[in-house]
């Protein structure tokens, strides 16, 4: 089933509006409702979709990858490679309070762990270009050793938790955080367009990716893939299409990747931030952002955001008891704007649901 003309000129006028001065800003859009699925590029104007971009352009998914990381996670504690509740320091003894912090708790965000996202240090320096800093010294410029709760008693979003994840999953498959996904995620949905981006090399075979935050200040935006270590990005990032990452979020959600026990697990939620514009109970699984009480169905996911590319992919579920009526969006952006992004997906959405309000299901 196609998109309806009104639905993608209302996604144009938002795109417009998340990148007025980017030409060649562009949004990668899927979905699929049951059998019906569709995918497209929506272009600032209509001939940019046409000239710049395919359904099969890869992006960065940015924290998205969260999502594939949680999966790799419970898919080797199935394997007994890993204890979900197990304390870091079996992998990490050197990490400050690895013997208070559980796997778990890294994967939800209660581990106390602080961010490296708010730090003005970092974003400086990968303005400037220099080295991306070592697991060490992202410990010491955030202040690690200074945990901001008790492990398990609050939430607070830590990319920290998740650089410790990405390193305890290679110690214990014994493989690289690319072979891990690689061999966990992509392999068992045949993903043949997602893959981890390790080099600025690994960019160049991605769509560009306007970015104001490399810019110079008052210079236009840049293209990242000239100029973007993705070292940076300490949790591991990964690049793919709109298409893919709606595969991956269905295979999740039908049981293509993990047992009952563990799916469970995964979509086990707590409240997370007190407020969200535009969820109701803004909630966290594992690797998982949620709504439970989003008026068109519960809904799980991920938002992404970073130099150059923003994205937004949710599973939603307006019929608990109709898992065929199911709806899974994924929209894709190469600039910088989350909440734009977030909206357009948010849009999709609630076209493919009929706008159904809780008092509608059933």
């Amino acid at each position: 089933m196609p998109i309806p003309h009104d639905i993608v000129e209302r996604l144009r006028v938002q795109l417009q509006t998340s990148a007025p001065d980017i030409p060649g800003a562009v949004a990668s859009i899927a979905y699929q409702c049951g059998n019906d699925r569709d995918a497209g590029i929506i272009g600032r104007q209509p001939e940019t979709s046409a000239s710049s971009a395919g359904v099969d352009s890869r992006f960065l998914v940015m924290s998205i990858t969260k999502s594939l990381t949680a999966v790799a996670v419970l898919r080797l504690v199935e394997a007994g490679k890993l204890e979900l509740d197990g304390p870091l320091s079996r992998w990490m003894p050197k990490i400050p309070h690895a013997s208070g912090i559980t796997v778990r708790q890294c994967l939800q965000h209660t581990s106390g762990l602080p961010d490296y996202g708010p730090l003005k240090s970092y974003h400086e320096a990968v303005r400037r270009g220099d080295r991306p800093w070592t697991l060490d010294e992202f410990l010491e410029e955030t202040h690690a050793d200074e945990l901001l709760f008790e492990p398990g008693l609050g939430w607070s979003y830590s990319n920290i938790g998740y650089m410790l994840l990405r390193r305890m999953i290679e110690q214990a498959g014994n493989r690289s955080f690319a072979e891990t996904i690689a061999v966990e995620v992509c392999r068992p949905l045949a993903l043949e367009h997602t893959a981890v981006i390790e080099s600025q090399a690994d960019l160049s075979h991605l769509i560009p990716g306007y970015s104001r935050a490399l810019a110079e200040i008052g210079s236009p935006e840049v293209d990242v893939r000239t100029r973007y270590d993705p070292a940076w990005i300490a949790t591991g990032v990964v690049a793919s299409t709109a298409v893919e990452i709606v595969r991956f979020y269905r295979g999740l959600f039908s049981g293509g990747l993990l047992s009952p026990a563990s799916f469970q697990e995964m979509c086990r939620i707590r409240r997370a931030v007190a407020t969200h514009p535009r969820y109701t109970t803004p909630s966290y699984g594992l690797g998982l952002m949620a709504d439970p009480d989003w008026p068109c169905g519960a809904m799980h996911g991920h938002n992404g955001a970073g130099p150059g590319y923003s994205a937004s992919a949710f599973h939603v579920q307006p019929f608990p008891n109709d898992s065929s009526r199911n709806v899974t969006v994924a929209v894709l952006c190469n600039m910088e704007n989350t909440d734009q992004t977030e909206s357009m997906m948010l849009t999709l959405a609630e076209t493919l649901t009929g706008g159904r309000s809780n008092g509608d299901r059933s």
